[in-house]
């Protein structure tokens, strides 16, 4: 058997397990809760769409944004648990590489994580079409750049999975690293009016911020005391940033998972 058809044996397989993980349907019931959230909730409190189609996508986008955190409770363990449930000595002595099995299980996972985003900004635009008739451009750039920042999340856990002794620490790491460490770092070059386009927390923001009615709306928000700077967004650099997180933490993870050892 080729290392092609393993691949896809494998990638079939975990892609499966993940359609019977209830933390699939959980993160979906999240996403449509925010978006109904927004929808239902603004005529309920009396409060108008906004006149601007851009900013209300960007509102509506968000619930597909939380869909591309949600990649972290797919992949943290997917590295870690064969270590912590000592299922590796049974799949380690298959023939298959580990490289192998490090694609298959990211390729599952970024499946299971698109199949969300998809749903999430199904949902946008159907709204969108609902409400205003139209779909403005900026969804579909919005739509490949949270896919690009899903991989990147991903590619980030499986990273941190491949060096954790167990999931629970794999994906702790990886929250912490986006929602904590970069995030207030984040803030702190933010009010020294420096670029922090490299990231991952700021690279993120790119999926909402090109929306312009959105932008507009951060910036009345934001903009108070805050440096002329400070809520600017290089799209290109935030989607080069989120490129280099996906390609560099992958190839990490498969450097330390093929050194790992059976404890």
């Amino acid at each position: 058997m080729s290392e092609f058809e393993k691949l896809r044996i494998i990638t079939k397989y975990e892609f499966l397990k993940h359609l019977r993980r209830r933390r699939l349907y959980a993160v979906i019931g999240i996403v449509i809760a925010v978006a109904l959230s927004i929808l239902v909730g603004l005529p309920a409190f009396s409060v108008d769409y906004p006149d601007d189609i851009t900013a209300m996508a960007g509102m509506l986008s968000i619930s597909a944004t939380l869909a591309s955190i949600g990649a972290v409770f797919f992949a943290g363990d997917a590295i870690a648990g064969e270590f912590e449930g000592k299922t590796g000595y049974i799949l380690f002595l298959r023939p298959v590489r580990r490289t192998t099995l490090v694609i298959g299980k990211y390729l599952a996972c970024y499946a299971a994580v698109a199949l969300i985003i998809l749903l999430g900004y199904g949902i946008v635009c159907v709204s969108l079409l609902g409400i205003y008739g139209q779909i403005p451009i900026e969804v579909g750039t919005s739509f490949v750049l949270c896919l690009l920042f899903a991989g990147s999340v991903l590619s980030l856990t499986f990273f941190f999975s491949s060096i954790s002794k167990g999931t629970m620490g794999a994906t702790v790491m990886t929250l912490a690293f986006i929602m904590l460490i970069s995030g207030t770092i984040d803030g702190v070059l933010m009010i020294a009016d420096q670029p922090s386009w490299f990231l991952l927390s700021r690279a993120g923001d790119a999926i909402i911020v090109v929306y312009p009615g959105f932008k507009a709306i951060m910036m009345a928000g934001m903009g108070i005391g805050m440096p002329a700077g400070a809520i600017e967004y290089d799209i290109g650099l935030c989607a080069a940033a989120m490129a280099t997180y996906l390609v560099i933490c992958f190839f990490l993870s498969i450097f330390f998972m093929r050194r790992r050892e059976m404890l």
